[in-house]
């Protein structure tokens, strides 16, 4: 879904960003962000979302690590759930994964990875992490990390209604690259 069927410019301005995501949302929220990582699985590549493999540019019969995290606002509440996806044998990216302190973006700029980032899909995904199961529409957008000239990581965000609108207008037509829902790679 275009960035411009979204109403709030401040969901436009986050999902259209090419910069850290922690950093915007640190702004929007008023305070730190942090990490709550979920868990750090190796996967064979067959485990993968089906794009990301050539993406990443992994080689038959790699593996990759997926990483599950939740980043927190100063008050402990959720403001978005990612899965990062980083080829196992790249160990600058090995290292920001592994690291359970502090979400990617941080770790990005305070072991000065010089990186770029690479806007893919933009949409709307289900917001599960709401209590007793309730699930809402939520903004996402997914991002391919290049260091050194290289895919380092790829990463699906979806950000808390609650706290990033997922008010659409019907602005803009539908981009056929596939839904942010095609990103999530199955337990």
């Amino acid at each position: 879904m275009p960035v411009n069927r979204f109403s709030s410019p401040l969901t436009r301005m986050l999902l259209a960003g090419n910069g850290s995501t922690t950093l915007l949302l640190q702004a929007l929220t008023g305070g730190s962000i942090s990490a709550s990582v979920r868990s750090v699985r190796a996967r064979p590549i067959g485990h993968l979302p089906d794009r990301s493999p050539a993406l990443l540019q992994l080689a038959p019969g790699a593996t990759a690590f997926v990483r599950r995290s939740l980043l927190l606002d100063q008050h402990g509440r959720p403001v978005s759930r990612n899965e990062v996806i980083i080829p196992a044998g790249n160990p600058i990216g090995r290292c920001l994964a592994e690291d359970l302190t502090r979400p990617i973006g941080l770790n990005l700029i305070a072991n000065f990875t010089y990186h770029v980032r690479e806007p893919l899909v933009t949409g709307l995904a289900p917001w599960d992490a709401a209590p007793f199961g309730a699930r809402h529409e939520a903004s996402s957008k997914a991002y391919l990390i290049h260091a050194s000239g290289r895919p380092l990581m790829l990463i699906w965000e979806i950000y808390n209604p609650e706290v990033v609108s997922p008010i659409t207008t019907q602005r803009g037509e539908p981009v056929p690259i596939g839904s942010a829902s095609h990103w999530s790679a199955g337990e």
